[in-house]
C-alpha cells in the first residue's frame, strides 16, 4: 500500500506537473516560475514529449503484425506529431486529445497500419480524465475506443482479442487518472486545513499576548491611578510614586505591544523582526516589584540550580507569572499577598503563584477567574505547547494557586541568562556609599510599602522619607522605585524567599 500511494504520487508529479513549488500559495504560477521563459510545467511536459515520441515508434516496430503493412514515413511523422502535442496537453487537454486521435485515424486508415493504444494516446486520454467533466471524460473514452477499433482490418488478431486489450488498457487509463484526481482532491483539502489549524494557532497565539500585555498593564495603570488619586490630599510621596509607576507600566505596555506587532509584520520577512528581546525569567524580579508598588506584596523565591532556558519557556513562565499577579490583584480581598516560587529541578522547572486571599475575603482567591475570563485557558494552552502541566485550584485555607511544570534539557553546567544588552551587576558593594537611613529606606521600598508607612515604621517624617528616596535614586543612577526594588533583590539586601512584606 505504501509503495503503491508512492508510485501514485510520482506518477501524479510527473504527469500533472502540479508542484507546490512552482505554484504560489493561491495555485497561480510562482514568482520564480514567471520569470522564466519556459514555466516548469511546460518543460516538464516537452521532456514527456520527448521520451514518448520514440518509445511509440518502437513499440510499433516491435508489435507490428508479421506480414502487415509497414510503417511508413508518413507514420512514424504522425507517431511524433502526436507525441509533440503533448506539450500544450494542459492548456487544451480536450483539443490535444483530438488532435492524437485524428493522428491515429489516418495512421490507421491512410496509412493502413494499427500501433494500438500508445503512450501519446495514453498521456492524453489521461490528462482529460484529470481535468475535465465526467461527461467529457466518458464521451472521450468512447471517441478513443472507436478510433482504436478503425485499425481492426489491419490486424490480424480476431475482432475479440483486439476489442478485450483496447477496453482494458482504456479502463487502465481512466482508474488510473481518476484515483490521482482523487489523490490530489484529498491533497488540497488536507493542505487548507493544515492552513486553517495554523491561522487558528496563530490566533490563539496572538490572542495570548494581547490578553497578557494588556490585561495586566491596564490592571497595573488602574489600580496605580486610584491609588495616586487617594493619596493626592494625604501623601504627596506616595501619589509622585503611583504616577511614576504608571508612567513605567504604560511606558513597558507601548513597548511590548510595538514588538508584537513587529512580530506580526515580519512574518513574510525575518529580515525584519524586531530585536527587541522577549521578557523571561531575568525579568520576573521587575514583575515582582512592580506587584509591590501596586499594592500587593509579593515575596518571590528561587530554589535549584539556575541554569539557561529556552527563550521561548522563558516567555512562558513570565506570562504565566504575570497573569496570575494581574488576577490575584483584580479578585484578591483586601490585605492579600502573594508568593511566587521558581524551581529548577533536573528535568523540567517549575513555578508557583500563590496568593492567599486576603483577610476581608479569604475565599475567594486573586488567581480565580470570575466572569469567564480567558487567563487561565491562556496560562494552559502556553504550558500545553511545551507539553509541560498546568494545575490551577483554590485552597482549603483560602487563597488561590497556580503551577505550571514545563520539561527542560538536564542541566548541564549552572549559566546564567541574559535578555538585551549587558547590564551592570547589583553587588553589596554597590549600596555601600548609601547611608543607614537610605539603606532603609530602600529595604521597605522593596517590601511594598508606601512613604507614610515608611516614615512610621523609621519614626521620622514623611518629607524625610522623600528626601532619602531621592538621593538613594540619585546615588544609584535609577529612575524611579521599580528599579529600586529589582537592585534590592539583586544585590542581596532583600534576599529571595524572605516575605518583602515584613519591616526590616
Amino acid at each position: 500500500m505504501g509503495s503503491g500511494s508512492s508510485s501514485m504520487a510520482l506518477l501524479g508529479k510527473a504527469i500533472t506537473g502540479r508542484d507546490l513549488a512552482a505554484t504560489d500559495p493561491s495555485g497561480g504560477p510562482g514568482r520564480a516560475a514567471a520569470r522564466r521563459p519556459f514555466p516548469a510545467r511546460i518543460r516538464t511536459d516537452a521532456l514527456i514529449a520527448l521520451v514518448v515520441a520514440p518509445v511509440d515508434v518502437f513499440g510499433y516496430v516491435m508489435i507490428v503484425p508479421t506480414g502487415g503493412p509497414r510503417m511508413t514515413a508518413l507514420g512514424v511523422a504522425l507517431l511524433v506529431a502526436s507525441a509533440l502535442c503533448l506539450i500544450a496537453r494542459r492548456r487544451a487537454p480536450v483539443v490535444v486529445l483530438a488532435l492524437v486521435l485524428g493522428f491515429q485515424t489516418v495512421i490507421n486508415v491512410g496509412v493502413g497500419s494499427w500501433t494500438g493504444i500508445g503512450f501519446s494516446m495514453a498521456v492524453a486520454l489521461y490528462t482529460v480524465v484529470l481535468a475535465c467533466r465526467p461527461l467529457v471524460v466518458g464521451a472521450a473514452a468512447l471517441a478513443t475506443l472507436a478510433v482504436q477499433l478503425t485499425g481492426y482490418p489491419a490486424a490480424e488478431d480476431p475482432f475479440v482479442w483486439t476489442f478485450s486489450v483496447t477496453v482494458v488498457a482504456i479502463a487502465l487509463v481512466l482508474g488510473v487518472g481518476v484515483a490521482v484526481r482523487h489523490w490530489q482532491g484529498q491533497a488540497e483539502v488536507t493542505r487548507i486545513l493544515l492552513a486553517e489549524r495554523a491561522l487558528t494557532d496563530e490566533r490563539r497565539r496572538i490572542a495570548r499576548e494581547l490578553h497578557d500585555i494588556v490585561a495586566h498593564h491596564i490592571t497595573t495603570m488602574h489600580l496605580m491611578s486610584a491609588g495616586a488619586r487617594s493619596s493626592l490630599e494625604r501623601d504627596l510621596g506616595a501619589a509622585r510614586t503611583a504616577l511614576l509607576t504608571l508612567e513605567a507600566s504604560g511606558r513597558v505596555a507601548l513597548g511590548e505591544m510595538r514588538q508584537l506587532l513587529g512580530i506580526l509584520r515580519s512574518d513574510n520577512d525575518p529580515d525584519t523582526a524586531s530585536s527587541t528581546p522577549q521578557p523571561g525569567v531575568d525579568d520576573l524580579p521587575r514583575l515582582i516589584a512592580e506587584s509591590c508598588l501596586a499594592g500587593l506584596p509579593t515575596e518571590y523565591r528561587v530554589d535549584g540550580a539556575r541554569r539557561e532556558l529556552p527563550l521561548p519557556i522563558g516567555l512562558a513562565l513570565y506570562r504565566i507569572t504575570q497573569e496570575a499577579l494581574t488576577n490575584a490583584r483584580k479578585h484578591a480581598g483586601n490585605g492579600a499577598t502573594a508568593r511566587v516560587r521558581l524551581e529548577y529541578l533536573p528535568r523540567e522547572v517549575a513555578i508557583e503563584i500563590r496568593d492567599d486571599g486576603g483577610g476581608d475575603d479569604a475565599g475567594s482567591g486573586g488567581c480565580a477567574m470570575t466572569g469567564g475570563g480567558h487567563g487561565l485557558l491562556g496560562m494552559r494552552e502556553r504550558v500545553a505547547v511545551h507539553d509541560g502541566s498546568f494545575e490551577a485550584a483554590r485552597r482549603m485555607d483560602g487563597g488561590f494557586t497556580v503551577t505550571a511544570r514545563i520539561p527542560v534539557a538536564p542541566a548541564g553546567p549552572t549559566a546564567s541568562i541574559t535578555y538585551g544588552p549587558p547590564t551592570r551587576a547589583a553587588t553589596p558593594e554597590s549600596l555601600a556609599h548609601l547611608t543607614p537611613s537610605e539603606i532603609a529606606v530602600l529595604r521597605l521600598i522593596a517590601a511594598g510599602k508606601e512613604n507614610r508607612a515608611i516614615a512610621e515604621a523609621l519614626s521620622t517624617g514623611v518629607s524625610a522619607v522623600e528626601r532619602h528616596e531621592a538621593d538613594m535614586l540619585a546615588k544609584l543612577s535609577l529612575e524611579d522605585r521599580a528599579q529600586a526594588v529589582v537592585l534590592a533583590y539583586e544585590s542581596g539586601l532583600v534576599r529571595a524567599g524572605h516575605t518583602t512584606r515584613s519591616a526590616p
